[in-house]
């Protein structure tokens, strides 16, 4: 369904060279360690091309998002490993080479306060389990952009896991408890900006008539905390900025199959903001 839309994922696996503590949640860490490696190797026309706002027509979505595996470990040894993906859409070959050796340099800049030093261990394509890069060796061939492919699944049942924080909101406030049709309406309008940003493909379908059938799809059970999230931003008044969301997971029932291609995409594309803080990343399961 959505086969016009190119997107390549790096996962990158990182060993720290020292003892030391980060925040329990990395996306914002790795985050802003790429972003500062990123701005010190290119231009400024570039860098906002990759990684700042892209101010097109479609407004400012990003065309990037992260996840990171580690999840609540604060304290780290000598050996320990980093694995995060990096997921880029509408990017061409010339761009991946510039990521890859962006995330290199990241060897060059020490992670969090204490300013701890991590030694890139490899760089692989999670989708087709091939090396893209280890031991200076470099596979460029195994990082093409591939067409996002998101078959539909018979199913009647779903369940969803927010592995990160999911940030969706209406009028300015967070939705505490989000319905199965504020889950669709933010994976269409999602897939809507990033086409229209990254691809030559305009989305075409009557979302009114969408989030009909999807009404009638019922909750069946959920899970649900808040969670106030903190993190250091220099930009803030007080060096820090609040970020609520929430976690958790949920499950409906009712005629999914046509929502599923959907799905699918979300898993890529994660939903919500901040996704490239790694916001809005999940696991789904169906019946």
């Amino acid at each position: 369904m959505f086969e016009y839309m190119n997107s390549i994922t790096l996962q990158a696996t990182f060993v720290a060279k020292e003892s030391g503590n980060l925040p329990p949640y990395l996306g914002s860490t790795i985050r802003g360690i790429f972003g500062h490696t990123l701005h010190r190797m290119v231009d400024l026309q570039t860098y906002k091309k990759y990684f700042s706002d892209t101010k097109t027509s479609a407004g400012s979505v990003k065309p990037f998002v992260i996840y990171v595996s580690t999840q609540d470990k604060t304290s780290w040894h000598k050996g320990d490993q980093c694995v995060f993906d990096l997921t880029y859409f509408g990017i061409n070959v010339e761009g991946i080479s510039l990521i890859i050796h962006a995330i290199q340099q990241m060897n060059y800049t020490g992670w969090g306060v204490q300013k701890i030093s991590f030694e890139l261990l490899k760089i692989t394509n999670p989708v087709t389990q091939k090396l893209v890069w280890r031991e200076n060796q470099l596979w460029l061939k195994n990082a093409r952009p591939q067409p996002l492919i998101c078959n539909q699944v018979d199913t009647s049942f779903v369940y969803m896991d927010f592995v990160t924080p999911l940030r969706l909101e209406k009028s300015h406030e967070l939705i505490e408890e989000p319905s199965f049709t504020d889950i669709i309406r933010a994976l269409a309008r999602r897939m809507s900006l990033i086409s229209q940003a990254y691809t030559k493909h305009q989305m075409e379908w009557n979302l009114e008539t969408m989030l009909a059938e999807v009404e009638k799809v019922q909750m069946v059970d959920h899970n649900w905390q808040r969670d106030k999230f903190r993190r250091y931003s220099m930009n803030q008044k007080d060096n820090e900025l609040r970020m609520d969301n929430i976690i958790g997971s949920f499950s409906f029932k009712g005629e999914i199959t046509p929502f599923t291609p959907l799905l699918e995409a979300g898993k890529r594309l994660h939903i919500g903001r901040d996704s490239t803080h790694g916001f809005g990343y999940y696991t789904v399961d169906y019946s």
